[in-house]
């Protein structure tokens, strides 16, 4: 624990770009300090944290605080002499980015993670919307009805056994909006806070594509919104999204740190998928499953493939064991192999051998015998699956985000 005495704040004039005019807001000023060979010499200027409201006690980003350059001005002129090397010569050149420190890597381990997880909550209550709102055409089977209440459950979304359609209407609503119940808002919360501390690592894209989505929940919060707003508001967060998977896929060099940021996000994929298949194959062994193919974003590809309606073999086939699906088992299970391998040829093994061990069992499955509702072997095979992602989470983190020792001074040097 840190204690920190309360200070009173100063206050100054800042720029209220929103209407143009002059307020007094507290601020924060802070300074850097150099040591030199005749001790240490504080630089001019420095970083200004500006508060968000006129009577904030506490300077805070997630608050709404902001951050500016504080300048000084010198009192004649200044010298421009600078070490730096005024231009790049073919012998300088790079084919890799500078130290990556083991707490940046671990931030972007998590915010693959917490990505997944916000594009995971909202297919979610999208289907929860569709189905307990206003109906998705032709995806009306009551059957399903318990088994999606139960993933809202079990994801803290729905408490209890509120099952009233008054009850329900205000669960997903505050799922959706409200930042202090698990849901949309909450990750997507987390999603920021971890980005905060990647400023330097993020293009101007994911920033306008982040601020874009943070700003639309924040206006629904507090308003009565109909259910067909709060779908377009879950359209719009499902596609914003998508673009930041496109902009890590497209868009950030192959080096250790968009490395774990993948591993992240199919670890989190991986979970995802084990604990919903799970409770369907659990379900009515009758009910339709299209519901289940729009929640893992691969009804395109069975109609593509079948052209007939969802069946237990093929939809299980799909989600499970297909490699050339990206919302699968499969697919999953052989990148993160392939990460595990890359990073134990760089760096040494971390000790997860039983990583490999159960995910051998992919090669065991049986179509005719596992792929059906109610298999013991498949729920047993699943639950192993999430526990041996879950173990491999906890190896990566003993091994490359301990921020101290050996690990974190050798951490990713490329």
């Amino acid at each position: 624990y840190v204690a920190q005495e309360l200070v009173h704040l100063s206050q100054a004039p800042t720029w209220d770009r929103a209407h143009p005019r002059l307020l007094a807001r507290a601020i924060g000023l802070r300074v850097f300090a150099c040591a030199t060979p005749e001790g240490y010499i504080v630089m001019p200027g420095g970083l200004t944290r500006v508060a968000s409201a006129a009577d904030a006690r506490v300077i805070s980003m997630q608050r709404g605080g902001s951050s500016k350059d504080t300048w000084v001005l010198a009192s004649g002129p200044v010298s421009t002499f600078t070490l730096l090397r005024s231009s790049i010569g073919p012998a300088d050149l790079v084919r890799a980015g500078s130290n990556l420190s083991s707490r940046v890597v671990e931030n972007l381990f998590w915010l693959g993670r917490y990505s997944e997880r916000c594009d995971a909550t909202a297919r979610l209550l999208r289907i929860a919307l569709g189905r307990f709102g206003d109906n998705v055409p032709g995806d009306d089977d009551e059957r399903a009805r318990p088994v999606v209440l139960e993933l809202l459950r079990r994801a803290g979304m729905l408490v209890g056994g509120a099952t009233s359609d008054t009850e329900l209407s205000t669960a997903l609503r505050a799922a959706i909006v409200d930042e202090s119940v698990p849901g949309l808002a909450s990750a997507v919360r987390q999603l920021m806070r971890v980005a905060s501390n990647l400023r330097e690592r993020l293009s101007l894209d994911n920033w306008r594509t982040l601020n874009r989505l943070t700003q639309q929940l924040a206006q629904r919060r507090g308003r009565k919104t109909g259910f067909s707003d709060l779908l377009g508001e879950l359209d719009f967060a499902i596609t914003s999204f998508t673009t930041l998977s496109g902009y890590a896929l497209d868009g950030m060099t192959r080096d250790p740190g968009w490395r774990f940021l993948s591993i992240g996000r199919r670890l989190e994929r991986l979970q995802t998928l084990c604990a919903t298949l799970k409770v369907t194959v659990s379900g009515p062994p009758d009910m339709d499953l299209t519901w289940l193919l729009r929640l893992s974003d691969s009804i395109i590809t069975y109609r593509a493939r079948y052209m007939a309606r969802p069946e237990w073999l093929p939809v299980l086939d799909l989600l499970i064991r297909d490699e050339a699906n990206p919302r699968s088992i499969a697919f999953q299970v052989h990148g993160l192999r392939d990460y595990a391998q890359r990073l134990v040829d760089r760096f040494g093994d971390f000790g997860d051998e039983r990583f490999h061990g159960s995910l051998a069992f992919l090669l065991r499955l049986d179509p005719a015998a596992d792929l059906r509702p109610g298999s013991e072997r498949l729920l047993g095979w699943l639950e192993e699956w999430q526990q041996a992602a879950s173990r491999h989470a906890e190896q990566l983190g003993l091994r490359f985000f301990s921020h101290v020792g050996e690990s974190s001074a050798q951490t990713f040097a490329t």
